[in-house]
Parts: structure tokens; C-alpha cells; sequence
């Protein structure tokens, strides 16, 4: 009996080992990783709900993409790509020469070569009106170099401010395309060895930004003074033009004043040795 009750006694004791085997080989419980799973995806969770106010704002974005010497580059480059295409703009906008007198009117010129002449040295005055129909119906100018395919000149005319003049070249370029280029001169008189010196500048206006000599105008963008020299040719065949008039106040040492009052006009003064400087 005893040793009966003691196979049963055994038969009923657990077997260390099959616990042992049956977790290597058996499924395993699925209880321990979903609360496994659930405690790391919580926490994952909370780490993105912490990070998500950061992500709203745009800056912040951009600053993990982009540095601050690479964010100042593109500010400067499109800046810098702003003003360039506003000053191309303005180049190509012309100007309005409705306010110039006589440039599109149809009065009869006056022959300003013979009051000239007829002035014999004496001071003469010329309105601008008078100007621009003589310019109108005696100047003839072509368009030369590269551009000479598609640009064609319109014609010449002077609008007069105080001080200078504005010497406005009329173009068009292609069928209706309109485009002015204009330059500013003044004269400066001085007397050296008693004889009288007469200097063309230029310039004219109030200087661009406070320091810079205004030359011109490209369209209605003023251009420096220096750079105005480009149209040394379109001045030296304008002056080859009219060379009989240009001798006579040479001659005459004329020294124009340019006002611009009630009527704009230039007036020739001849120099004597009395006449202020």
C-alpha cells in the first residue's frame, strides 16, 4: 500500500522541467506585451502632445531646415532681385512729353539760325516752344549700331528747367514700343588770361540719394552723371547737325541761362568783360 500511495504522491508532484520546456516551446502570454506595448506607446504619446505647440510656428520649421547665414542669403538675393526689376521697370516706362512745348504741335518754326545772325552779338532769347518746333522740323536722326534693326527715331526735344536743360531722345523700339532717354546740361562759365571758357556738364536736378550728380534719365529712371558719357555719340552727331549755330555762339562767346517762370526759355548772353561770371 505504501509504496502504491507513493506512485501516486510522485505522479502528482509537478515536474520542475516542464514548465521549463513548455515556455520555450509553447506560445508565449500575450498579456505581458500588450502592457508592454501600451506603456512605450504612451509614452511616445506624450512625447510628441509636448513637442506639438514647437511645430506650429513656421519659424521654427524653417530654422531646422535653413541656418541663419543661409536665411539672410535668400533675404539679400531677393532684395537685391526687387530693386534690380524695379529699375528695369522704370527704364522702360517713358516719359511724358506732353508738358514739352511745341514738340507735337503743328505752328510754323521760326528760323532760329537767322535771329542768330541777325542778333550780331547782341543777348536773344528763345522760348522752348521755339526750340522744339525748330528741332522738329529741321532735325533728322537716325538710329545707329546693334539696335538699328528694330529702333527708329522719333524725334528731339528740350524741356527747360532752371538752372539746365533736359536734352530728351524719342525712340520707338519694335512696332509701339516707346522709350526715352535723356540728358541734363548745364554750363559753367569762368574766365581765365581774360578771355571766357565755357565747360558743358552733365548734370542737373537734385542729386540721387543727397550725393550722386544726376545725369539723366533712362525712361524714368535717373541715371548718375558718370554714366551718361554712353551717349557722347548721339550729342557729338546732334552737334554736327546744327554746327553753323553752335560757331556763331562760340563766336559770340554765348553763355545760356535757363529759366523756367511763367514761359520757359534760354537766353544767350554774350560775355563782356563787365558781365558777371
Amino acid at each position: 500500500m505504501s509504496s502504491g500511495g507513493n506512485r501516486k504522491r510522485k505522479h502528482r508532484q509537478p515536474n520542475p522541467d516542464k514548465g521549463l520546456w513548455g515556455s520555450l516551446f509553447h506560445p508565449r502570454d500575450k498579456t505581458h506585451e500588450t502592457l508592454n506595448s501600451a506603456f512605450y506607446d504612451n509614452g511616445e504619446e506624450q512625447e510628441a502632445a509636448t513637442d506639438a505647440p514647437f511645430s506650429r510656428f513656421i519659424w521654427v520649421r524653417l530654422w531646422g531646415k535653413f541656418n541663419f547665414w543661409a536665411l539672410l542669403a535668400t533675404l539679400l538675393f531677393l532684395s537685391f532681385t526687387g530693386v534690380l526689376y524695379f529699375c528695369v521697370l522704370r527704364m522702360w516706362i517713358p516719359q511724358d512729353l506732353s508738358d514739352i512745348a511745341g514738340y507735337e504741335d503743328n505752328a510754323a518754326p521760326r528760323d532760329l539760325a537767322l535771329v542768330l545772325r541777325n542778333a550780331n552779338g547782341g543777348t536773344v532769347s528763345f522760348t522752348e516752344a521755339e526750340l522744339n518746333r525748330y528741332l522738329r522740323n529741321t532735325c533728322r536722326m537716325r538710329q545707329t549700331g546693334i539696335f538699328s534693326i528694330i529702333t527708329h527715331c522719333r524725334g528731339v526735344a528740350v524741356r527747360i528747367h532752371d538752372g539746365y536743360a533736359e536734352l530728351i531722345f524719342d525712340r520707338l523700339v519694335g512696332a509701339n514700343i516707346h522709350q526715352t532717354t535723356a540728358v541734363n546740361l548745364s554750363f559753367v562759365r569762368s574766365v581765365e588770361m581774360g578771355q571766357p571758357k565755357l565747360r558743358v556738364e552733365f548734370r542737373g536736378g537734385p542729386p540721387i540719394l543727397g550725393k550722386m550728380p544726376t545725369g539723366g534719365r533712362i525712361g524714368l529712371a535717373e541715371i548718375p552723371q558718370h554714366h551718361m558719357r554712353m551717349l557722347s555719340p548721339a550729342l557729338e552727331s546732334l552737334l554736327s547737325c546744327y554746327a553753323d549755330i553752335f560757331d556763331l555762339a562760340e563766336q559770340h562767346h554765348y553763355y545760356p541761362v535757363f529759366s523756367a517762370g511763367a514761359e520757359r526759355r534760354v537766353t544767350l548772353i554774350p560775355y563782356t568783360p563787365s558781365s558777371p561770371q
